[in-house]
């Protein structure tokens, strides 16, 4: 699944060549119900006209804004991509909407697994409405460790699945937990509450070095992840765990293992992050 650094890195790129260009009308709609708030015909007619003020990402969400307070939001899920391309253009494989401007380009959302979801809201409150429940952006300025800390410092169960609960930090999936917990030193299972504030500034640290090292080598391509100009990105090349069962440990050359957390696969070196337990 896309994370925060696949979403942000699309949404730079399509902020190069979406913005002040106007919606003619909807091409292509072949999968009914990954369109959550309108009927293809619906959407169609409701963006008519609209033209595209700015782009936003909430979490790992896409919001594309439009005149009037208006909004076009995607969630790509596992495998959806959005692509700008120009007129003309050779059609993306797995397409199943495509919106076209008034100069002949296009908007395409493609998705092989068809779980992605389109929504259309025609004020701010909807939009409100759909992330009133998520949790704080890790890469503000204005998130703090002590921020971090009231998160995750009393609560209970296991880091793993706590840091993919997108209301209580939002924009972290399967990846970039492994590769933080990695960076920090800590095991998948370690119990939240057993951290000292040493461990929590250091997961706090290591969530914020791994997204932006995510953004800065434009998202993880394992499988499916395209960027905004449909190109792969290169972090794939960098992680120190996830995907790495068996390999060497890129600092101690340990075997990588894998287990089960949380019924996510969860890859860490057994040598550079213990074993779960407090260690005295």
């Amino acid at each position: 699944m896309p994370e925060l650094p696949e979403v942000e890195t699309t949404v730079r790129d399509l902020r190069e060549f979406l913005p002040g260009r106007t919606f003619d009308k909807l091409l292509w709609a072949d999968w009914p119900k990954m369109l959550h708030t309108h009927a293809p015909d619906e959407l169609g007619e409701a963006l008519i006209g609209e033209q595209i003020v700015a782009l936003h990402r909430r979490a790992k969400y896409i919001a594309i804004e439009l005149t009037n307070d208006k909004h076009l939001v995607f969630h790509r899920k596992m495998t959806g991509n959005l692509f700008w391309r120009e007129a003309g253009a050779t059609p993306d494989r797995f397409t199943h909407l495509a919106l076209s401007f008034t100069d002949g380009s296009e908007l395409r959302f493609a998705d092989s697994r068809k779980f992605g979801r389109v929504y259309f809201y025609a004020n701010r409150q909807g939009l409100d409405d759909l992330f009133q429940k998520l949790g704080p952006e890790p890469l503000l300025d204005t998130f703090t460790k002590e921020d971090f800390s009231k998160i995750i410092g009393h609560r209970k169960g296991m880091l793993k699945p706590l840091l993919l609960n997108q209301a209580l930090l939002v924009g972290l999936g399967n990846i970039y937990v492994n590769e933080a917990l990695f960076v920090s030193g800590l095991h998948p299972k370690r119990q939240a509450a057993s951290l000292s504030h040493e461990e929590q500034e250091r997961l706090y640290h290591a969530i914020r070095f791994v997204l932006n090292k995510g953004i800065a080598n434009r998202g993880t391509t394992l499988s499916d992840y395209l960027d905004g100009k449909g190109e792969k990105g290169t972090n794939q090349d960098d992680l120190m765990v996830h995907f790495r069962e068996g390999q060497p440990c890129r600092t101690c050359a340990t075997p990588i293992l894998k287990i089960n957390v949380g019924q996510r696969s969860s890859y860490f070196c057994p040598t550079c992050q213990g074993t779960g337990e407090i260690q005295d």
